[in-house]
């Protein structure tokens, strides 16, 4: 029991400290629907836990290192960028949309798989076309 005399889950008490850069849509001059993360972070605490081998794997040389975020409430999205403030500052991306269970509100939770950034991002910066709803990659400012 927490303070109060109320259940305290796991899920309220996440060890690991996560600055999200949320996902954010914006309109450039042209009309084009441009999706990105923010400029600013929200900072919340959360359980990360690795994924196993045979749940994702990759093949060669190369090495993805995936974990998986479980918090109460968290703003991520597939554009979201993360940044893993206890693991040095490492940089994560969003793996797809985030799953949301809320059968009861002492279950409800997010979970969402985290990958690996190779390159750390400027937040901010990058920034996504839309083409019919479907995304058509990244916009490079000297096109």
């Amino acid at each position: 029991m927490g303070p109060g005399g109320f259940l305290v889950s796991l899920l309220d008490r996440g060890e690991q400290t996560l600055d999200v850069y949320t996902e954010v849509t914006t309109t450039d001059d042209l009309g084009n629907v441009l999706v990105g993360p923010a400029e600013e972070p929200t900072r919340i605490s959360a359980s990360v836990q690795p994924v196993t081998s045979d749940e994702l794997s990759a093949v060669g040389q190369d090495l993805v290192t995936t974990y998986r975020l479980i918090a109460r409430t968290a703003p991520v999205g597939a554009w979201a960028r993360i940044r893993w403030v206890n693991a040095g500052g490492s940089w994560w991306d969003v793996i797809g949309e985030p799953r949301r269970y809320s059968m009861s509100r002492r279950t409800a939770h997010v979970d969402a798989l985290l990958r690996e950034r190779k390159d750390p991002p400027t937040p901010g910066q990058a920034r996504y076309r839309l083409v019919g709803g479907v995304p058509a990659g990244p916009i490079n400012e000297e096109d």
